[in-house]
């Protein structure tokens, strides 16, 4: 199987393989030297050639040589949302980001050798929100890939899927990252409970880039970085931690804070954490098995199972609609029903890591009268982020034989309330 893990970002990206005879994911070169992994996001369109476009170094190069426009920050511009126009030739972002993703996916194609398509693919990114999702998703769409082979992912989530994969030792406490990169510093934490059979992951995100700037200080950044682990390692237990960013790369020599984060741990440093990890999630997602135990509700996941009563055949049942740990941007769902001696529905939230269940009550009072079995309704579940969820009930009539009237009942429901 030919699987496929991205970290796509602003400045540069990368793009892995997963090695199914070793076992674990492998980073593509983009350059001679294999410890080069990014590479630049950037496309470029050739001046006399509205077919000629690339990607990458070659971009670079031949912006260099005056041979085209270059565009760059491709996921600025699909948080915008707005078609980039330079030296009056212009494109939208997700056309741009097709550009962008097919030189990525090309590149690990010949890597791999072979040229099948993608299996599955998980593409990470550091700002995971709807507005920059839609894009990559419309840009998939442009893309012959279908979109179910596409499953998309934050930092966050593709740090847990790296540190789960990796054994048991090194995950059974804590795990932290120290993402340094030019913004400044950002903390997460994952850690994980044994839930009724299974193990519950759970994960914080710290965005601490206005305390922690970047500098070229050593002493300075040693102060200031071995202040902050003291504080956010007090009263927990770790077990790893991982560096990364391009602020741990090359002469980095803080010796007082690398021994700190020793202390009793184990330390990883590398520029592949997320690249990696959205690799073995893409892995575990449509053939492993290594997380089958797992209920994994970190940033991004719904933190709640959403259930609704029903009655099947004059037997009351409960519909589970959603699962606790379902990733919030591919989670929505749409069901049908008959509506027979019913004049509201009953929705359940079932929280992670609680015993009692939350009930929702919607009165369908707006809707008209009508006999039994001669209505049918449409319930609809969308969610904006990880804690919203936007439920929509829709007449439906009956057919040919009773119109709709149209009218639709809207509830929002937040997932993390008390």
């Amino acid at each position: 199987m030919f699987i496929l893990g991205i970290d796509l970002r602003n400045d540069y990206s990368q793009v892995c393989y997963y090695n199914m005879s070793k076992g674990e994911p492998e980073s593509v070169s983009f350059k001679l030297a294999a410890s080069d992994l990014r590479v630049p996001t950037v496309v470029l369109r050739e001046y006399e050639n509205v077919s000629g476009w690339m990607a990458g170094e070659v971009a670079v190069s031949c912006s260099a040589l005056g041979e085209g426009v270059l565009f760059d920050r491709l996921l600025d511009a699909a948080k915008e949302g707005k078609t980039v126009t330079k030296e009056n030739i212009s494109a939208s972002p997700a056309k741009l980001i097709m550009v962008y993703l097919t030189f990525l996916i090309q590149s690990a194609s010949r890597a791999f050798g072979s040229d099948e398509k993608p299996d599955k693919i998980c593409i990470c990114i550091e700002d995971f929100c709807s507005e920059i999702l839609d894009v990559i998703d419309e840009a998939v769409g442009l893309m012959d890939i279908p979109k179910e082979s596409v499953i998309y992912s934050s930092h966050v989530e593709a740090f847990v899927y790296y540190s789960l994969c990796q054994k048991k030792e090194l995950w059974k406490n804590d795990n932290v990252v120290f993402d340094y990169g030019k913004d400044g510093l950002i903390y997460s934490r994952m850690a994980t409970a044994p839930y009724c059979g299974s193990i519950i992951v759970m994960s914080e995100r710290i965005d601490l880039r206005k305390q922690v700037r970047y500098t070229t200080d050593s002493e300075e950044l040693e102060d200031t970085l071995l202040k902050k682990a003291r504080e956010l390692f007090d009263k927990k237990l770790i077990s790893t931690v991982y560096l990364t960013g391009e602020g741990f790369d090359g002469g980095f020599s803080c010796d007082r804070f690398i021994n700190f984060v020793c202390n009793k741990r184990r330390a990883f440093a590398g520029q592949n954490l997320y690249v990696k990890g959205a690799c073995y999630q893409a892995y575990e997602m449509s053939v492993g098995d290594r997380l089958k135990d797992f209920i994994i509700c970190c940033n991004e996941r719904i933190p709640a199972g959403i259930e609704m009563k029903i009655c099947d055949r004059g037997v009351d049942k409960i519909l589970r609609m959603v699962r606790p740990g379902t990733n919030w941007y591919k989670a929505g769902c749409s069901y049908d029903f008959i509506v027979d001696d019913c004049n509201e529905i009953e929705i359940f939230l079932s929280p992670v890591g609680r015993r009692e269940k939350r009930q929702i009550k919607i009165p369908l009072t707006d809707f008209p009268v009508r006999d039994d079995k001669a209505s049918r309704i449409t319930v609809k579940l969308d969610f904006s982020d990880d804690s919203h969820c936007h439920l929509t009930v829709e007449d439906k009539g009956f057919g040919e034989f009773v119109k709709s009237s149209n009218k639709i009942i809207k509830e929002d429901i937040l997932l993390w309330a008390e």
